[in-house]
């Protein structure tokens, strides 16, 4: 139509609004092996796996697909990756043995316990007369119709061999316990172990490399030097924020807790001890459940926990934090773990637990603990300590202690991080004045900027520094931006006094006789 005249030109080009970046969403990546039902191929990273994958992938009965189906009955809104790995074809399964033996004189009821007193009980009942052969042929029923349950059992005369499904010595721990008395039944259990030889972990994270996880679900017993050269290369990196966390839950006596860890000095590393039992009929973890189900569902606590606005409030106290803690996000980082309740967990019983000064000594280890709140209603989440203890010249160092100290630096870093990168995505660099309407940084706008972003951080929607004129005034006098024309770079130092945890009250109560 170039026989219309329109004057004058005019050109308006439509702009975005300049708005933060936020920090990444949750992604977590589960390690372990499969069984040959499942169709994954071992050692491929499978991404986003939903619920109703879990089976076909990994099969329904492997010691992995418990774990996935714990994080998903907590969390479903986190992406889940998995690494699963086949049986080492030199693996050995690890057994073990309930003891049953006499004739039974009245009717009762033996529980069976293998693993998880929530997911794999099986109550047999006993008539009278029913011999320990009779005992043994029930429970096999009951074990060969539970269809997920990781492990095998046989029978022969009272003696129930319980065979794990997965090689190697991630099922050495598994849990036996044999519980309820019958007159003429004696009833003993032989730990589970032998299980030997695991899968080759050479490269097992090539899959994943520039990846970034927030949360790995590690089993403990693979050698901890693998997860920990990954995650060592992962905590400051050039361009890129890969940091996360691995968890890790370990059944053992404390004594053998503190020396497995004690030298352990890793930020991204958390351990969660299960204490482990010997009784005569009860071989296994005081939190009777499969370590590996424990550490899938605190992941998927603290993930829920750092999503933006999704419910937690059936991860808070009702009625002592803010309503703005009920739901997740950047802010909860900062909100202590311990006291979260983890509502899934059977209760410790009566004397099996860590005592206070072995909770002590373990945290002083690195090792944290979860375990029954004060009535026994639930079990809860301890102080989530760190692996860490000291700097690079070995001086001693809380600064990474805590996974909330993790987590709040962490997001800190990477709020600074992304919106850096977008802020000054194509934009000059100079010493002198900015000119108008042009993409330029100097140090006074380089310096503000970072100011407005702390200003952010220390607000309501994060709660990860400190607020007030103080703080701020604090920030700004121990900023620095330093500015290379020729290498065209910019320096930054900045301390950032962050917001902590209350964890500890003191005080004295004084008798008085008057109130004069």
């Amino acid at each position: 139509m170039g026989e219309q005249i329109s004057l004058p030109k005019t050109t308006l080009n439509i702009l975005g609004a300049s708005q933060r970046v936020a920090n990444t969403d949750q992604k977590i990546l589960f390690l372990g092996q499969k069984t040959a039902s499942g169709s994954a191929t071992s050692g491929e990273l499978n991404e986003d796996v939903s619920t109703a994958e879990i089976a076909s992938l990994f099969g329904r009965d492997s010691l992995i697909a418990q774990e996935l189906r714990a994080f998903k009955t907590i969390n479903d809104k986190s992406q889940v990756d998995v690494i699963a790995l086949d049986d080492n074809g030199a693996g050995v399964a690890a057994t073990g043995q309930f003891v049953i033996s006499g004739t039974a004189t009245e009717a009762g009821t033996i529980t069976f316990d293998i693993g998880s007193s929530e997911n794999n009980s099986y109550e047999v009942a006993v008539a009278s007369g029913d011999t320990a052969t009779d005992i043994g042929d029930a429970l096999d029923v009951l074990t060969a119709a539970d269809l997920d349950a990781p492990f095998t059992t046989s029978n022969s005369a009272g003696t129930i061999t319980v065979t794990a499904k997965n090689k190697g010595t991630i099922a050495n721990k598994i849990g036996l316990r044999a519980s309820g008395t019958i007159a003429g039944i004696t009833k003993s259990v032989v730990a589970m172990n032998g299980g030997v030889t695991d899968p080759t972990l050479t490269d097992v994270f090539t899959p994943i490399d520039g990846v970034r996880y927030q949360t790995i679900v590690y089993p403990a017993y693979y050698a901890i030097s693998t997860i920990k050269t990954l995650m060592s290369a992962r905590w400051n990196v050039d361009n890129k924020v890969l940091d996360g966390v691995a968890i890790l839950t370990n059944t053992d006596s404390k004594a053998d807790l503190v020396s497995a860890y004690t030298s352990e000095n890793n930020q991204q590393i958390v351990v969660i001890g299960n204490k482990e039992v010997s009784d005569t009929a009860y071989k296994g973890s005081a939190i009777f459940e499969l370590d590996g189900v424990i550490s899938a569902q605190f992941a998927a606590i603290r993930s829920l926990r750092l999503t933006p606005n999704v419910s937690i409030a059936s991860l808070t106290i009702a009625g002592t934090n803010g309503a703005r803690d009920s739901f997740g996000g950047d802010a909860i980082r900062s909100l202590p773990y311990f006291n979260t309740p983890m509502t899934s967990l059977p209760i410790i019983p009566t004397g099996k637990g860590f005592t206070d000064s072995e909770v002590s000594d373990l945290n002083t280890a690195g090792v944290s603990v979860i375990g029954n709140n004060i009535s026994r209603s639930s079990i809860i989440i301890g102080e989530m300590v760190t692996t860490y203890k000291t700097d690079a010249a070995s001086n001693t160092d809380t600064s990474f202690k805590y996974l909330n100290f993790v987590d709040t630096i962490s997001g800190i870093r990477e709020y600074y991080f992304n919106n850096l990168k977008s802020r000054f995505a194509q934009s000059r660099l100079t010493t002198g004045a900015i000119l108008p309407r042009r993409s330029m940084a100097n140090e006074q706008v380089i310096t503000g900027y970072c100011i407005k972003l702390y200003g952010d951080l220390s607000g309501e929607d994060f709660v990860l520094t400190q607020a007030g004129e103080t703080a701020l005034t604090f920030y700004k006098d121990n900023l620095s931006v330093t500015i290379n024309l020729a290498g065209r770079s910019v320096a930054l130092t900045m301390q950032t006094p962050i917001v902590t945890q209350l964890a500890n009250i003191t005080g004295s109560v004084q008798l008085s006789f008057t109130t004069a």
